[in-house]
């Protein structure tokens, strides 16, 4: 049997590019995505800081008041079809 990931991706999983987020002044943008390759990611963003998904997403949530859904949201969501 394959290892293939479903069609519709719900893991989280990969590396980000993550900026200050220079439009409003304060906070964080979350930019490029790579899902293998975090030293690619920053040769092609070196003002970034290359975090992996997981992380981006808490940082996000805990500092910045994200509203995010979990993980479980995003899967049970991909199986709606939404």
């Amino acid at each position: 049997m394959s290892e293939q990931s479903h069609a519709v991706e719900t893991r989280l999983e990969g590396f980000v590019a993550v900026f200050l987020d220079s439009y409003r002044g304060s906070g964080i943008a979350i930019g490029g995505y790579s899902r293998r390759d975090p030293v690619g990611l920053a040769e092609r963003n070196p003002e970034a800081a290359i975090v992996n998904v997981k992380r981006a997403r808490q940082v996000a949530r805990e500092y910045h008041d994200w509203d995010l859904p979990t993980e479980t949201e995003i899967r049970h969501a991909a199986m709606a079809g939404h």
